[in-house]
């Protein structure tokens, strides 16, 4: 099978999610959303082209655009999404995908070619498409007066109840919603400062986590939401200029007050993600930071495993489905694979889809990670990642390999792993 596929994109892509796998049978699509600074963004769905020999390596592109995929559907979105994703896996027909901006856009993507389903014959897939398939916007929530709500950040569907959707604002909040009656449970205020990012702890309906500018991870729960609970606050960065020879900057040893927020703060965090596996621990960024966190839900206050990740910043992360690697992007190009758990080390092997492989030495939780065991690095800066599945041919029987894709400036890479 071909270790790497692509797809070229007219406009940078800054949010990507697989879509559910459906039995063996289906192929790898893709919602991508871009960023543009106007209001002519897009939000697209992407598939695999069906004339692709699957289980052959080498194979020439065949997408229209000179890539492995072909755009199934799109539609005009205005500002950038800032998350894309599919709904949970359901027994509806017509698959939903959610998106956040200005609002919470809800959109049915409609496969119209479902009645010739696509055959997996142990080589290629091959569907007849009949009609093209549809991109339709079919609701937009937001719990103020649209045009006066503030942009959302992020959002988490979940999974163990997918009626609710956690959405994240820079207005310091968070809105749990109803998608049934498409009006929110409840909305409270998150965060000191604007709300980065949140998800659900994994497998649970009640509980969530964000993270914000404020430089605290949070978690909340729906049954009492009277306080939440800080988990990890990065440091204080004292922004007073060092002025040695101005009176106003001599400290006074008798003041006792606490430094104003006006002239400390601490440093952002950007994202999170729990480990799919063991929902314990979840991993975390800060802004401007080539280091990535990994936290203990059950020892908070510091983390478990400081990751020495990246040259520039830390743009993304994310976990792979079985918890045991953590997958990180940044905007000095580089995609990093940690084995959090064993520490692995710096080797010399490469991969065949040019990727190093590293060779490895056990080590018991270590405090810092400085070497990946896989690493790949691209000409320009990683703007999201995601983990997916893509069926491959093992003799007479179908079964699912892992994929990474990678967005970035004008295309989306996907590498085996």
């Amino acid at each position: 099978m071909a270790s790497t596929l692509t797809h070229n994109s007219s406009l940078p892509v800054s949010a990507l999610a697989w879509a559910n796998e459906r039995g063996g049978s289906s192929l790898p699509r893709l919602a991508l959303g871009s960023y543009v600074e106007d209001y002519s963004n897009q939000l697209q769905v992407i598939g695999l082209s069906s004339s692709l020999p699957l289980s052959e390596p080498d194979v020439p592109p065949t997408g229209v655009d000179g890539g492995d995929f072909n755009i199934l559907a799109q539609a005009h979105h205005g500002y950038p999404p800032t998350k894309v994703a599919w709904e949970p896996i359901s027994k509806r027909r017509n698959e939903l995908i959610a998106s956040t901006s200005d609002v919470l856009k809800l959109w049915e993507f409609n496969e119209f070619n479902q009645s010739n389903q696509s055959n997996f014959n142990g080589n290629i897939h091959n569907p007849i498409n009949t009609q093209p398939s549809s991109l339709n916007l079919i609701a937009q929530l937001t719990p103020k007066t649209p045009g006066t709500a503030a942009p959302l950040t992020s959002f988490s569907w979940n999974h163990s109840t997918p009626s609710r959707i956690v959405t994240s604002s820079i207005d310091t909040t968070c809105t749990v919603w109803d998608l049934e009656t498409r009006t929110p449970i409840t909305q409270l205020i998150a965060h000191d400062r604007e709300v980065y990012d949140v998800s659900w702890l994994p497998r649970s309906s009640d509980i969530f986590v964000s993270v914000g500018a404020d430089g605290s991870l949070r978690a909340f729960d729906l049954r009492s939401l009277e306080h939440s609970t800080i988990l990890y606050e990065t440091s204080a960065i004292d922004k007073r200029r060092a002025q040695p020879n101005t009176q106003s900057n001599i400290p006074n040893k008798n003041d006792n007050s606490p430094i104003t927020s006006t002239s400390t703060t601490n440093a952002p965090l950007l994202r999170l993600s729990f480990n799919p596996y063991d929902s314990n621990y979840l991993a975390t960024f800060r802004a401007d930071s080539g280091d990535v966190h990994v936290l203990d839900m059950r020892s908070p206050g510091a983390p478990v495993t400081n990751i020495r990740a990246h040259t520039r910043g830390v743009s993304g992360i994310a976990w792979k489905p079985d918890g045991g690697v953590l997958a990180t992007g940044g905007d000095d190009g580089a995609v990093h694979l940690w084995d959090v758990k064993r520490g692995e080390k710096v080797g010399d092997k490469t991969g065949s889809n040019g990727m190093s492989r590293q060779s490895s030495s056990v080590s018991n939780k270590p405090s810092l990670l400085k070497d990946s065991v896989l690493s790949y690095r691209g000409a320009s800066p990683v703007h999201s990642l995601a983990w997916g599945s893509v069926p491959s041919v093992v003799g007479k029987r179908s079964s699912w390999e892992d994929w990474i894709a990678v967005g970035g400036q004008s295309q989306v890479r996907l590498m085996k792993m």
